[in-house]
């Protein structure tokens, strides 16, 4: 097996080695037990795929100055972060060495071992956040160069109140701050009544992946005014520059439950000091005068309107 010497220590690996234009190592892969001595004190990378939950080998990857960036781990230990010891089982860096993103499980999903079987396994974690005291289930913490908290990643199935300039709103998926601490999004976990330059609209995204918390539909600027919001409750007149009038609609698609009927996609609204734009999936964005905008509620035809796996803007 090829032997690669690091400054955290000596790492036995497979032959499926990386390496950067240098001559650096890139990313390699554990062969056995290995202790590194990293910033976080002595960790064994992962180098069993034996069971369930870790049925692959996920590589260990380095910076390009030669400083560890992801290090899946063996087992699930505590490490030290700036907001005391968490539970880990993959770590990444920046290239400064300070701690990047702490992830308490490391489970590969796949037929075998679901996401609601990865879940049973997460604990609930008392964190310091810059919302308060937060006892939640994160899937990730993230964290700046500076040791400031950026994001949590929540499990689904777990909501964290937060206070917002808007009052307080559950939120599901994610949380995310500036590096001021002070909130920059979140992901509304049902929808919420939020006051714009259009008037009153209901913020909720049905389409919010979760698997990153850093970026969220309910965005906020470093100084608490609104960012901008993600709906499908509303339909929107626009005024364009060459005078003509054009209504924007959610999108219509089919419904993943059944196919025989539709359900209304999202519009991401941007907001700007006079003006705002909306962004469709696949679509350029629309940039238009707020004076020039008039919102009104959306509702799918009634035909489409069925209690079946219902989570439509129609049904809000």
């Amino acid at each position: 097996m090829p032997v690669i010497t690091t400054p955290f220590g000596v790492l036995e690996t497979l032959p499926s080695i990386e390496f950067f234009s240098g001559g650096t190592v890139q990313s390699c892969i554990a062969a056995r037990s290995c202790p590194l001595s990293t910033p976080l004190g002595t960790l064994v990378p992962q180098f069993t795929a034996s069971s369930l939950r870790k049925r692959q080998l996920p590589a260990i990857s380095f910076h390009s100055n030669g400083m560890l960036r992801n290090l899946p781990l063996e087992e699930q230990v505590m490490v030290p972060t700036p907001l005391g010891m968490l539970p880990a089982e993959q770590v990444t860096f920046y290239d400064t060495g300070a701690v990047k993103r702490v992830f308490p499980l490391n489970g590969t999903l796949s037929g075998y071992w679901t996401q609601e079987d990865e879940a049973v396994m997460a604990t609930p974690l008392n964190l310091d956040t810059p919302i308060g005291c937060a006892r939640v289930k994160p899937v990730c913490v993230y964290f700046g160069p500076e040791g400031n908290l950026r994001s949590l990643t929540l499990w689904p199935d777990t909501v964290l109140e937060v206070p917002t300039p808007l009052g307080n709103i559950g939120a599901r998926s994610g949380v995310s701050f500036f590096d001021s601490g002070v909130l920059r999004s979140l992901e509304p976990a049902s929808p919420v009544a939020v006051r714009t330059p259009l008037g009153e609209l209901l913020a909720f995204d049905q389409d919010a992946v979760g698997i990153c918390g850093d970026r969220n539909s309910l965005r906020f600027r470093e100084n608490g005014a609104l960012l901008g919001l993600t709906t499908a409750a509303h339909a929107f007149e626009v005024e364009l520059e060459n005078g003509r009038k054009r209504t924007l609609a959610p999108p219509l698609r089919r419904h993943p439950c059944d196919g025989e009927r539709m359900e209304a996609g999202s519009i991401t609204l941007d907001f700007s000091p006079g003006q705002v734009s909306f962004t469709f999936a696949d679509s350029p964005r629309i940039k238009v005068k707020t004076e020039g905008v008039t919102a009104s509620r959306f509702f799918l035809p009634l035909p489409s309107l069925s209690p079946m796996c219902s989570m439509g803007a129609g049904k809000w």
